[in-house]
């Protein structure tokens, strides 16, 4: 049976949309048992966070999970829109675009409401000493909130105005490529902190694919986006080869991911914190592969 590859794009666009949801219903669900809790947290706090500034410690601490909780609903609202959206795109109808302007727009404020946590592991770990806290970690939530969320701010905005197709394509053109290596930027650096949590370092086979992942697989993807992008701008033509190919990489890196977790401690442990819905993105990515092939 000849396999539909327009039909195919349509089914992986689903499916990549459906796993946002399910994954952001998994986060504000955690979040909301976690603020069910909240006050016993804070009376437990002091004794797993030794601070000489237990007052800016505390106020850090708040503003980091009050801005959290609220990035996670935003991106729960998100991705209830993004499955509407695309619903509508496969109905054909150009309702699509409203919505979809309104995805970007939570999805940039989720990136932004990441700066509190940023800074109370920058500021944290100066102050205090918890194994709660970690300059790393505030260093790759800095730098990806900063290189993910202008450039989808903006893109949100240009969408206001969907006649303005060029300026549209610049800023999907210059979000797109930060937005990948905000992750890589992030994962990169969750390799060295999830490492330098560990007392004894192994240089075995899953050790080595975990790292070569991390180090390689979002920075090629970045890449690739990036050269899609800059192709695009010059010729008006856009490469669904590269941009395919970017995609399958996004989804392989969450895909290794969670194949070493299941071995190393250290990568399970760190696994709810990654946006494992990507998972899904090869199918999409090779929706796109073969579009192109038929091209």
């Amino acid at each position: 049976m000849k396999l539909d590859r327009h039909l195919f794009f349509k089914a992986a666009l689903f499916i990549v949309a459906f796993s946002y949801l399910l994954y952001t219903l998994y986060q504000s669900f955690t979040t909301t048992m976690f603020l069910a809790h909240f006050p016993t947290v804070i009376v437990v706090l002091p004794q797993h966070i030794i601070s000489s500034q237990p007052t800016l410690q505390l106020g850090l601490f708040l503003f980091q999970e009050i801005a959290g909780s609220i990035g996670g609903y935003l991106r729960l609202a998100a991705a209830i829109l993004a499955v509407t959206c695309v619903v509508l795109y496969l109905r054909n109808d150009a309702k699509y675009l409203a919505r979809f302007r309104i995805v970007v727009l939570f999805e940039s404020f989720y990136f932004l409401l990441l700066l509190p946590a940023a800074a109370n592991h920058l500021v944290g770990s100066v102050i205090s000493t918890s194994a709660f806290l970690n300059f790393y970690t505030g260093v790759s939530t800095l730098l990806q909130a900063v290189l993910i969320f202008p450039p989808l701010f903006i893109l949100s905005r240009k969408l206001n105005n969907p006649q303005n197709l060029p300026l549209i394509l610049k800023w999907a053109c210059i979000a797109a490529p930060l937005y990948v290596l905000g992750f890589w930027v992030r994962h990169g650096l969750l390799w060295v902190y999830a490492l330098s949590s560990s007392r004894v370092l192994q240089a075995g086979f899953f050790e080595a694919v975990g790292f070569v992942d991390s180090c390689f697989t979002l920075l090629v993807a970045a890449a690739l986006t990036t050269v899609a992008c800059l192709a695009f701008r010059q010729k008006k033509a856009l490469k669904l080869g590269l941009v395919g190919a970017a995609v399958v990489l996004v989804g392989v890196y969450f895909v290794f991911y969670d194949l070493v977790a299941v071995w190393l401690p250290v990568y399970r442990a760190f696994l709810p914190l990654t946006d494992f819905w990507m998972i899904t993105l090869p199918v999409l990515g090779a929706a796109l592969l073969l579009k192109h092939g038929k091209a």
